[in-house]
């Protein structure tokens, strides 16, 4: 090959590079399919309770420099996901009570807990794992999906949760697995559930109704009598606690509430924001590559014997600066692109960001976040308990403040 057309080639190389970072794709996604629905009521004594954990946040899947969220953000995606799946578990009917539940400290039949892999606003991955009240792991699965540029089109989109679909196939999995369970074994759960939650204040009553291996798994061996009256005090205890956890779903509710627009508002830029950084960022190579291709063509034409091609190269080698610096350019916009979302996902995690609450009643006043609320109301549960079997003399929870 002379060296004419090698100067050719690398020049039509670095007139094409700069094209090929501006192809990009639509991802176009179907419609949203509905969870799996019990057909038939199912009879009460077969639904089993499902606790939902606040979802890990993921914070180590975060690249400085690179992540276009923040931890706050991704914390307040913790309560976002948690409650969404909740939701959707409870529309099926597939289930008795399903809530979410602060650090997974209240014993229920089903327990789900989850992480956030990745959440952008075009993607969404989370890592769920599903373990029952006897200690069986039913499974452990990673569900993604990806958004069409539709999604977030206010003339098209329908009134739900652009990621429905993934919330739907976790509910989905949840029902296939259940229903493999025979009765019996649903029946088996809901005790077990039951057994552990009594073995919280009456070690010494019920430690030998179940044996635990070295791998946390339970195995019923005996069920309790019917009027049994330390069961009878540990029921009414259990109600209690489901009727606090019940109106911490309000608080959840409400937290949810208060994120939903400026949340949907920053997961829209984000993903419109993480298409343009892929275009910005591609445009960018390829102007630098482009460039340094056109300076060396304009180098290799100096040597030629024609006065043209040396005229060509000069032109070329500024051409080509020029093309490198713009592809500099580019990348400094990407970079300004990237601190400007990551000022708007401070901004919408401080607006959002959980607060203090002070749940009151006629008896105690709980201060702190949710889970040490929760913490504190299992302690006085305790205290109630051992007062209602004579361990305690009634305890003065007056309020100061009254």
């Amino acid at each position: 090959m002379n060296r004419c057309s090698i100067i050719l080639s690398i020049a039509l190389i670095a007139a094409l590079l700069p094209l090929a970072g501006c192809n990009s794709q639509t991802v176009r996604t179907a419609a949203v399919e509905t969870p799996n629905a019990a057909l038939e009521p199912i009879p009460e004594h077969l639904l089993l309770d499902a606790g939902v954990d606040i979802f890990d946040p993921g914070i180590e899947y975060l690249e400085e420099g690179k992540s276009l969220t923040t931890p706050s953000v991704r914390k307040a995606e913790g309560v976002h996901a948690a409650h969404n799946l909740t939701q959707t578990l409870q529309r099926t009917g597939n289930w008795g009570a399903v809530r979410i539940v602060p650090a997974g400290q209240s014993e229920t039949d089903v327990y789900v807990s989850g992480q956030i892999v990745k959440s952008d606003g075009e993607t969404l991955t989370l890592k769920v794992t599903v373990t029952d009240a006897a200690g069986n792991k039913w499974y452990t699965r990673t569900y993604s999906d990806k958004l069409s540029q539709y999604a977030y089109d206010r003339t098209l989109r329908q009134e739900q949760e652009p990621f429905q679909r993934l919330y739907n196939d976790i509910a989905n999995d949840m029902e296939q697995y259940m229903r493999r369970l025979q009765p019996s074994e649903r029946e088996k759960l809901r005790v077990v559930s039951k057994l552990r939650f009594a073995q919280r204040f009456a070690p010494d009553d019920y430690n030998d109704f179940m044996e635990v291996d070295g791998r946390g798994k339970y195995t019923l061996k005996r069920t309790p009598a019917d009027g049994d009256p330390v069961m009878a005090h540990i029921d009414s205890i259990r109600i209690r606690d489901q009727m606090f956890i019940d109106r911490l779903q309000d608080y959840y509710a409400n937290f949810n509430q208060r994120m939903q627009a400026p949340y949907d508002q920053w997961r829209e830029a984000s993903y419109h924001d993480t298409k343009e950084l892929r275009k910005i960022k591609g445009e960018s190579t390829a102007r630098k590559i482009g460039g340094a291709l056109a300076v060396i063509a304009g180098i290799l034409a100096q040597g030629s014997s024609s006065s043209a091609a040396r005229t060509a190269g000069v032109l070329g080698i500024g051409g080509g600066a020029y093309m490198f610096k713009s592809g500099l350019d580019r990348g400094a916009e990407a970079r300004l692109h990237e601190e400007g979302l990551k000022e708007m996902a401070d901004s919408l995690g401080a607006e959002i960001a959980p607060h203090t609450i002070a749940l009151e009643d006629k008896t105690v006043t709980l201060t702190g976040t949710v889970d040490e609320q929760y913490a504190q109301w299992r302690e006085i549960l305790n205290e109630i308990y051992l007062t209602e079997i004579g361990q305690l003399p009634a305890p003065d929870y007056a309020d100061p403040q009254q």
